[in-house]
């Protein structure tokens, strides 16, 4: 016979699969929504940083310019046109001093080396310029054409007036990889600051020992991720200055949206300065007499002449991953005499403006477009879908909750 009362006593309390099924979808909405605002802090940032693996290489040609760009464009001419100036270093070996028409070739090649680690990436550019074509006397010819003085034999060591490359140097810069300025070197890894000092050298001849840039500061290769569209700093390698890096409106490149900058380097001796070698190529100082100056006085007179440059560089950068997608850079170099009785005269050196080509543009924009995706990714499309999953999930797991025959209890 039961006891009185052995029905009233108190049953093991236990839960259902449904019982559970809404705490369960509560806490899996409560992940996609702490996952939505994590990502793009947490996993996008470290996206952000220049990659370990960036090895670009750029071609500019020089362009026509001003009056003479005009009337190409309007004719609509395929022909063959000088678009630079050159000195004919082979007019070195002659009476008198000689330039060129010329077609022209910028190349580049940036590459990461080390040191690098998460924090820091080294990048290492060589850059040159070389001659494409040349006019001697209204006739086209290749920039190693034999020429007036050209049949003088070159001191030992040193390259044919003939030869083709007219200027080139090796750049090497320790970076943030974050901020994208130059960092103080290894031992102090958080140096993002952009006023920081950079671990800098550039090697103007293959010679010379590399010339030490201690003091750089600003961007020359490559901007930050996410670089704000505000006045900013900007590293010439080749006058060792830097200069305001001014935004100047938008701009389209290969179809991607670009911000447009401009940087105006002033005038330079690049002598004075040991940005470049006084027998390099191009020498940094000629000594001659005043009648291969064709400047008055005493023909016989030696004169030195400085080699000075001054430039201009329009950079349309796509913000979002810092890379530069377009490049036109106008450089003006020239000889200068110091006497202050020849304060006017100039002997051109090189005058032209570079433009990137097609293909590098192209190459550019693929390269900005595969570094933007995985932060479009994990940055907008998975954090808006975990949230909207989270809501959907959070509101799914209250009503199955409230529903639930214990909740009636």
């Amino acid at each position: 016979m039961p006891e009185p009362g052995a029905d009233d006593r108190p049953r093991p309390s236990r839960w259902s699969t449904r019982d559970l099924l809404g705490p369960t979808i509560i806490f899996l909405g409560g992940f996609l929504l702490a996952a939505a605002l994590a990502l793009p802090t947490l996993l996008v940032a470290q996206l952000e940083l220049i990659p370990l693996s960036t090895d670009v290489t750029t071609v500019a040609t020089s362009i026509p310019t001003g009056d003479q760009g005009a009337v190409q464009a309007s004719s609509g001419s395929r022909s063959p046109t000088p678009t630079a100036t050159i000195l004919d270093r082979c007019s070195l070996n002659t009476r008198t001093a000689r330039t060129l028409p010329a077609t022209l070739v910028r190349q580049q090649r940036v590459v990461a080396v080390r040191p690098a680690d998460k924090r820091v990436i080294t990048l290492q550019a060589g850059t040159s310029v070389q001659g494409d074509r040349i006019w001697l006397d209204g006739r086209i010819a290749d920039a190693d054409a034999a020429r007036p003085g050209s049949g003088v034999p070159p001191a030992s060591g040193e390259s044919a007036c003939t030869d083709p490359t007219l200027s080139a140097f090796r750049d090497r810069v320790t970076l943030s990889r974050r901020s994208a300025t130059p960092a103080l070197g290894t031992a102090d890894l958080g140096a993002e600051s952009t006023g920081s000092q950079g671990n800098s050298e550039i090697q103007y001849d293959s010679t010379t020992v590399p010339v030490p840039a201690p003091d750089r500061t600003g961007y020359t290769y490559v901007l930050p991720f996410g670089v704000s569209v505000a006045e900013h700093t900007f590293f010439d390698p080749t006058t060792r200055r830097s200069v305001a890096l001014i935004p100047q409106g938008d701009a389209q490149v290969d179809g991607r949206s670009a911000q447009r900058f401009v940087a105006e380097v002033p005038d330079t001796d690049l002598d004075t300065t040991r940005s470049g070698v006084p027998d390099g190529v191009p020498p940094t100082r000629i000594t001659r007499p005043a009648s291969w100056f064709g400047v008055g006085g005493d023909p016989a007179r030696q004169l030195t002449a400085t080699l000075h440059q001054r430039s201009r560089w329009e950079l349309s950068v796509d913000t979002s991953t810092g890379t530069i997608l377009d490049e036109r850079v106008t450089i003006d170099q020239a000889y200068r005499l110091p006497d202050p009785a020849f304060a006017n005269y100039r002997l051109t050196n090189l005058q032209a403006t570079f433009a990137y080509d097609d293909a590098t543009r192209r190459r550019l924009s693929d390269l900005a477009g595969s570094l933007s995706t995985p932060l479009v990714i994990w940055g907008r499309v998975v954090p808006i879908v975990a949230a909207a999953l989270g809501v959907v999930a959070v509101v799914g797991g209250l009503v199955l909750t409230v529903g639930s025959p214990r909740a009636g209890e």
